[in-house]
């Protein structure tokens, strides 16, 4: 009597799960399979959406299952059935399903499918892949920026050393500009002794009008090269100027290249995370 009633007692509690099953499926909002055993065979099953694995009632346990090994340790199994086995790969769990005296009468199954999974982590390799690309192309210009602005500095250095080199121009002008006008007083002084000399000092009074036109030519070539020289020291004050904002510029652009870096270095980071949640699931 008493194995008549026990074996009641595991009917129904097999078919009061077998009842819940729907439910205990829709909690679930990952695309899942639910199943329940007795100890040999399949006495209900519910396939998911793309989990379409043939475990109607009646048939047998598979051996090597984690139903079968649920059945066998007494205790929960859970492993993951790779895609070459269904054409799909899920996390299969089994817990074993035991009456008030703590035998076992037969297991609840659920095939959780990891195609999501899969997803989510190939998405993850790939942003922590990109992350990388970018990061160490990000280096790379930072790298740039910073030879460049290496570079600038050197090409300010050498516009104050030409800016200097011009400026020592102004003491050989004068000097010349003094030969000039000494040249000129000398023609002139030259010319009124020729005009004393009368007859005999006219070859003289020529070469003094030649001295003065070459003193005169001179002064006005003196003008025009110090125009022209202080033209070229305004170009190269602008040019110094123009090299030390870029200069600025591009440290600025370095250090936005490193803080794009280093943020670009946590998204990898977030991007590790979210592959281990993934396997979690």
């Amino acid at each position: 009597m008493t194995d008549i009633t026990s074996t009641t007692e595991q009917r129904d509690t097999l078919k009061m799960l077998i009842s819940l099953l729907p439910i205990i499926k829709e909690l679930v909002p990952l695309d899942c399979m639910i199943g329940i055993t007795d100890r040999e065979k399949f006495l209900a099953h519910i396939p998911g959406q793309d989990i379409q694995i043939d475990q109607q009632q009646g048939k047998l346990i598979p051996k090597g299952s984690a139903v079968d090994r649920s059945l066998t340790s007494g205790r929960t199994v859970t492993m993951v059935v790779p895609k070459e086995v269904f054409g799909i790969s899920f996390k299969a769990t089994a817990a074993p399903i035991k009456d008030e005296n703590g035998t076992i009468i037969g297991v609840i199954n659920l095939g959780i499918s990891l195609k999501n999974q899969e997803t989510l982590i190939e998405a993850a390799q790939s942003l922590s892949t990109s992350s990388q690309q970018v990061s160490a192309t990000i280096e790379e210009l930072t790298a740039s920026a910073n030879q460049l602005s290496k570079e600038q500095e050197g090409l300010a250095s050498m516009g104050e050393r030409i800016f200097a080199e011009v400026n020592k121009s102004d003491n050989i002008l004068k000097f010349i500009r003094e030969v000039a006008s000494n040249s000129n007083l000398l023609g002139l002084n030259a010319a009124i002794e020729a005009a004393r000399a009368g007859e005999h000092g006219k070859g003289f009074s020529v070469v003094a009008e030649e001295i003065r036109k070459m003193s005169n030519n001179s002064a006005k070539s003196v003008e025009q090269i110090k125009t022209i020289l202080l033209g070229i020291k305004d170009y190269i004050q602008q040019m110094g100027e123009k090299i030390s904002y870029n200069a600025s510029i591009t440290q600025q652009q370095a250090a936005a290249t490193q803080q794009l870096a280093a943020t670009i270095q946590e998204l990898a980071v977030v991007a590790g995370k979210i592959e281990q949640v993934a396997e979690i699931i």
